[in-house]
């Protein structure tokens, strides 16, 4: 039998408060039950183990899917053009692009990015199967296709081997984003009007440059550098 140490009245052993003074009940044995119960969840955080394959074919499937069901659609109803040709050719690039980061938990990055450079060239090469224009996708889409390849080649190769802080990274990054913008620009000036020279690009190439400097200067003064960390968190 127990009594509420504030008023003194006796209690039932199954009282969580005391009925007129609602003071809270104590039992040493409740306590010591409640402190060693099993949380509800784990302490510990964990990952769920998915199989690689069954995902790579589950990604499969699916692709194979739409590409029958377009193609079987282009057959039947709609026959005016072949877009399905266009569908197929884009699944077939997501199903190169997607395939290796599925399959391997850490692909190679140049690798991968050399299967992606050849799976985008055959897919404008497929456009240009049907819409040749003037010579687009030799003087056009392949420079344009491959540059994109090389900026982003050596920005990956520059942050694998000499691991750059975040704020490198985004100058790298900037920087190169701008010489893209120029010789894009350059390449399709030259394709429909005969000449190089640059308008738009121009504008994004010098943004990019003040950005550029500006990240430089961050980076080359501590003060400034660690300021900036400590308000991005970074």
């Amino acid at each position: 039998m127990s009594y509420c140490v504030n008023c003194g009245v006796e209690l039932s052993e199954e009282l969580k408060a005391c009925p007129l003074c609602h003071t809270p009940v104590y039992h040493p044995e409740n306590a010591r039950e409640e402190k060693e119960a099993v949380p509800v969840f784990p302490r510990e955080r964990g990952e769920v183990d998915v199989i690689r394959n069954d995902v790579a074919v589950l990604f499969s499937v699916v692709l194979i899917s739409t590409c029958l069901a377009c193609g079987i659609l282009n057959l039947l109803i709609f026959y005016g053009t072949l877009w399905s040709v266009y569908v197929i050719g884009g699944c077939g690039v997501l199903w190169v692009v997607s395939l290796p980061l599925i399959l391997v938990k850490k692909p190679h990055p140049l690798l991968a990015l050399l299967g992606d450079g050849m799976a985008v060239s055959l897919y404008c090469a497929l456009i240009s199967r049907f819409h040749p224009g003037k010579g687009w996708f030799l003087e056009v889409a392949l420079p344009v296709v491959w540059f994109c390849v090389v900026f982003v080649g050596c920005f990956v190769g520059v942050a694998k081997k000499m691991k750059p802080s975040i704020l490198a990274n985004a100058s790298l990054l900037f920087a190169e984003a701008g010489i893209f913008t120029v010789i894009t620009e350059l390449v399709l000036n030259r394709h429909f009007a005969g000449r190089f020279y640059l308008s738009w690009s121009a504008v994004t190439g010098i943004c990019c440059a003040v950005i550029v400097a500006a990240l430089i200067t961050i980076i080359r003064r501590s003060g400034l550098r660690e300021e900036v960390r400590r308000r991005m968190h970074i």
